[in-house]
């Protein structure tokens, strides 16, 4: 680890945070985080971060400045403006998954991962091979979703059917209906690219810790809805077998986005750590050269945390570089990940979560400056 500074070193300090889901973008933590550390006196660099979800697009403008206008159809089927990157060369497309059925889009009173689907994802792929590139990097996370990307492979050419052998349109909820399953009218074209999904968690799509039963009740499910996403999910990844797939949903990352990791898979596709890839196209072990510690923070930091999130890639670099990495989240549990260096929660206790929400940036600039007075002593 880096000896601490002397009187009178210019100590730097990389602000690097994820987003704070319902509460400040990446760009709005890491400003506040720089706030802190430059009213403590230290001097600070803003680099927002994204692991594959809401953001990465802006996060990776560098690498895809190229920007085009796509329209698709969000979770619940509406139709919207999204826009996916392309890279200068016009070879490499990065398409947001979130841009068309992420949580953000839909009100509280939407939420239902029953009756969303990942429709919308599959026409953004439609049309970044329209573009004629040879590499697609489709980012997974923050979805509104547990259809499995049934949805996403039906607006690419896939096909499925119910119990009467009508065609069925899937969803979430109607995964249980599924009887058949046809993956013979995919768009050829997708044989041509490298199609890569960067997930945001490494979680299987079916099991204890899958999609369905890890993450429901944040995509505004129940208990209820959990059992009828699982048994949906499992069959579905039958019918997909019965179909030729060799995919079985309890792939490392298949379960990314409520089981788009899995569809993905079914495209041909193969399932990278989100967070990691973006950390490898910003260079990130470059910008760590000279850099007294990191800072960085999530919403929550738990043992979603270490399952391929933003803080667990961060950590494995900075642990290499032997670069301290702070942590400071809205809330945490008592969760240890190698390289992770120090964990503050900024949140007070008790409050109305509103309240705590509206406070972060605040709270993020005094714990910054909290924390950068500390590490100068």
């Amino acid at each position: 680890m880096p000896a601490t500074p002397s009187p009178g070193f210019a100590m730097l300090i990389l602000c690097a945070p994820d987003k704070f889901k319902q509460a400040c973008s990446a760009g709005q933590a890491a400003e506040a985080l720089a706030a802190g550390v430059r009213d403590a006196g230290a001097e600070a660099r803003v680099l927002p971060l994204a692991d594959g979800g809401e953001g990465t697009l802006d996060v990776l403008k560098g690498a895809f400045p190229v920007s085009k206008q796509v329209a698709a159809r969000d979770a619940l089927g509406r139709d919207v403006a999204t826009v996916i990157g392309v890279s200068a060369d016009g070879k490499r497309a990065l398409v947001e998954s979130a841009q068309a059925c992420g949580l953000w889009r839909l009100d509280e009173h939407e939420r239902n991962p029953l009756e969303t689907d990942t429709h919308g994802v599959g026409q953004m792929i439609q049309a970044a091979l329209e573009l004629g590139v040879n590499e697609i990097l489709l980012g997974l996370g923050g979805s509104a979703t547990s259809d499995g990307g049934a949805g996403m492979c039906a607006a690419l050419g896939a096909r499925f059917f119910g119990a009467d052998d009508t065609e069925l349109l899937p969803t979430g909820g109607r995964l249980k209906g599924l009887r058949r399953a046809d993956f013979s009218g995919l768009d050829p074209r997708l044989k041509t690219v490298q199609l890569r999904a960067m997930c945001d968690v490494m979680s299987p799509m079916l099991g204890p810790h899958g999609a369905s039963r890890k993450y429901v009740v944040q995509k505004g499910g129940t208990t209820r809805a959990m059992h009828k996403l699982e048994e949906g999910l499992s069959i579905y990844a039958q019918c997909a077998s019965n179909a030729g797939a060799t995919a079985d949903g309890l792939e490392p990352g298949s379960g990314a986005a409520g089981g788009l990791g899995f569809g993905a898979l079914l495209l041909g596709g193969k399932l990278i750590e989100g967070a990691q890839k973006v950390l490898e196209l910003i260079e990130f072990k470059t910008l760590l050269k000279g850099v007294n510690a990191v800072f960085s923070g999530e919403g929550s930091y738990d043992e979603q945390t270490a399952d391929g999130k933003l803080i667990a890639a961060l950590a494995r670099e900075c642990k290499a570089a032997r670069v301290p990495l702070v942590v400071l989240a809205g809330t945490t549990s008592p969760v240890s990940i190698d390289g992770v260096t120090a964990v503050f929660t900024i949140s007070p206790h008790g409050g109305r979560l509103q309240d705590r929400l509206s406070e972060t940036t605040d709270s993020l600039r005094q714990h910054a400056a909290a924390v950068t007075r500390l590490l100068a002593r």
